[in-house]
């Protein structure tokens, strides 16, 4: 048994002990925080943690051709952009993936109908099979950027997953020349208000789209008297507006010869676009 003054030494000498450990641990934290590669690391792992993979759906006879020089471009002008993935969905519905998503801070993932020109709901089945691969990979979150008929089949995708958790949670959608209001095809005339939202799929069922989606919907207007790009109408391009939180929609129109509908995901105007509504991110100085 110990004395009181013995006690006392020992309960002294455990406290002298750890708070040694404390000032140890202190000085080896604040230099480690002092050393420049260190802080490098650790800002590195900060940045790719933040990140999110970003999904790119072609239109309608796209192919892997349909992004591929925007990728290059975001490569070669940003810092930050990477290809990771190519997803090939089949007609059967099977998926199949290559690439990889290491060392990617800012991921870029490409979605491929084999069949590429089926229908909006078909091409929205395909993407939920593709979607529940990604999330299986750990995706958990993702950006979307389509172009033309690949908005309307990723709204309709929006419309249909009825299983939330089984698919990565879409934060922002950039939808370059969607026809909205096309049913079943090129209007060869423009509906009223009243006609689409009577005949429209996609604005019947608008209340099972995400509220808290952010979209972002671009369009070209490549020759004025039309107010079109040649093949889609600012009216077709901004009926989204009807289906998407109004909080978290915003438009922008792309002037010009190269705002032409199949010039557009070739725009450097819509590369800087798309960089600085998902990334914050500016192109090379």
């Amino acid at each position: 048994m110990f004395t009181g003054r013995q006690f006392s030494y020992v309960f002294a000498i455990l406290i002298l002990s750890l708070f040694s450990v404390f000032v140890i641990v202190e000085i080896v934290d604040k230099t480690r925080l002092s050393d420049p590669e260190y802080a490098a690391s650790q800002s590195e792992v900060k940045a790719y943690n933040q990140e999110i993979p970003t999904v790119f759906i072609h239109g309608w006879k796209g192919s892997e051709r349909s992004f591929q020089t925007m990728f290059n471009r975001f490569s070669a002008h940003y810092h930050g952009p990477e290809r990771a993935f190519v997803v090939r969905i089949d007609p059967d519905s099977s998926v199949t993936v290559s690439g990889n998503m290491k060392n990617k801070r800012i991921p870029l993932i490409q979605i491929l109908f084999t069949d590429n020109h089926a229908s909006m709901e078909q091409q929205g089945i395909w993407l939920r099979s593709a979607f529940r691969v990604l999330k299986a990979k750990g995706i958990d979150r993702m950006n979307v950027v389509s172009h033309s008929m690949g908005g309307k089949a990723f709204t309709c995708y929006l419309e249909t997953a009825r299983n939330p958790n089984a698919y990565p949670k879409t934060e922002k959608f950039v939808a370059i020349a969607a026809p909205f209001d096309w049913i079943g095809g090129p209007n060869k005339t423009d509906f009223s208000l009243g006609q689409l939202k009577s005949n429209s799929a996609l604005y019947k069922y608008r209340a099972r789209i995400p509220h808290d989606l952010h979209v972002l919907a671009i369009a070209g207007v490549n020759n004025r008297h039309t107010e079109s790009d040649g093949v889609v109408r600012l009216q077709s391009a901004f009926f989204g507006k009807y289906f998407f939180n109004p909080k978290y929609y915003s438009e922008k129109i792309i002037y010009g010869r190269n705002a032409q509908h199949s010039k557009l995901h070739e725009n450097p105007a819509v590369d800087q676009l798309i960089a600085d509504y998902l990334w914050k991110i500016k192109p090379k100085g």
